[in-house]
């Protein structure tokens, strides 16, 4: 199939096209090592058992393969398939070893890189949103309490989120506000994400950066002190990371703050926080809510960043405190391993 098709496929229907490049990887496979059982094949793909166990079954049921006592062997049907099959799964293979490879060096349990660069096309964004809003629901599986940023990123994430059976899930913001554009702050999306997931949400009436006295007030109030319990307590927290001078400047600092923030060595913004290339805070404009300590630790923590410029916040972030779930694109994870020298 011209691959310019495939393209086009996958920008009208990526969750189809994650799924025909799954079957025809796992087809690509067993022409590789037949016979072959499921379990052996997911542990040389590096995926979960159960996704190659529905992508078999589903090739079995076309008629491309035959479960026998030895494994998982092509029928006739199934070999006249393979051609096409190899081009399909050739360029994915590509990303799937990038994936495992950072990975491995981010120690990330589960990378996920979509194609293109964000940087360089706009609509990549859209796909990376698009992919988390698949991946995040896995993660939410034993949850009840989901945390989410602010930002436009995380916005597109949760309108990507598809219509299901609802989730006994209560989502609450992992920020106060911040100031400009209201349909970006985590309060919004708090509400966006409940109403796609078919949970309930709660606000967070605490501005960001405010003092620890005065926030410490505000705490007294029943709804304030509600909703920071929950954040605190939170299965999962999803967010997004930025490049700290980039950030700051949409934020609105002056020269004098963005110099002194410069010469602290930051490079990644996340959560209010700002982390040097080393993964230290070096600032944190971030509410009494979270410490920097607890990121990952406590909850099941899920990223999202595009773009090669990126890279070195990624990295900055990811590296040096535990994650579940990073979904980046194509472009930054391309520098990534040129930073990492993967």
């Amino acid at each position: 199939m011209d691959t310019s098709i495939l393209g086009t496929l996958f920008m009208i229907a990526p969750d189809l096209m994650e799924e025909l490049e799954l079957r025809t990887l796992v087809l690509e496979r067993v022409a590789a090592l037949e016979p072959i059982g499921r379990r052996a094949l997911a542990q040389r793909l590096h995926l979960p058992e159960r996704e190659v166990r529905s992508a078999a079954d589903a090739l079995r049921a076309s008629g491309c393969i035959a479960l026998r006592a030895s494994g998982m062997e092509l029928t006739e049907y199934g070999r006249g398939l393979i051609d096409a099959a190899r081009t399909i799964s050739r360029d994915r293979r590509t990303l799937s070893s990038m994936e495992l490879a950072l990975s491995r060096k981010l120690d990330v349990d589960r990378v996920c890189v979509v194609r293109g660069d964000a940087d360089m096309d706009e609509s990549v964004l859209a796909e990376t949103a698009q992919t988390a809003a698949r991946q995040i629901r896995f993660l939410l599986q034993d949850a009840h309490v989901l945390a989410v940023s602010g930002g436009r990123t995380i916005r597109m994430a949760a309108e990507a989120i598809s219509l299901a059976a609802p989730m006994d899930i209560t989502v609450v913001p992992a920020q106060g506000g911040m100031g400009g554009a209201m349909e970006t702050q985590a309060n919004v999306l708090a509400e966006i994400f409940a109403r796609s997931l078919g949970g309930q949400h709660r606000l967070l009436h605490l501005p960001e950066g405010i003092p620890a006295q005065a926030a410490e007030a505000l705490c007294s109030i029943v709804q304030v002190r509600e909703a920071m319990e929950l954040l605190r307590n939170a299965d999962v927290l999803l967010y997004g990371i930025a490049r700290a001078q980039e950030f700051s400047r949409a934020r609105g600092f002056g020269a004098m703050e963005r110099e002194a923030l410069e010469k602290t060595g930051a490079v990644a913004e996340a959560l209010g926080f700002y982390f040097n290339a080393q993964g230290a805070v070096v600032s944190n404009r971030a509410s009494i809510a979270l410490r920097a300590a607890d990121l990952g630790r406590r909850t099941k923590a899920a990223a999202i960043a595009a773009g090669h410029s990126k890279a070195e916040a990624i990295i900055a972030v990811c590296m040096h405190h535990p994650h579940r779930l990073l979904v980046t694109d194509e472009g930054a994870a391309a520098r990534m391993m040129e930073l990492l020298r993967v």
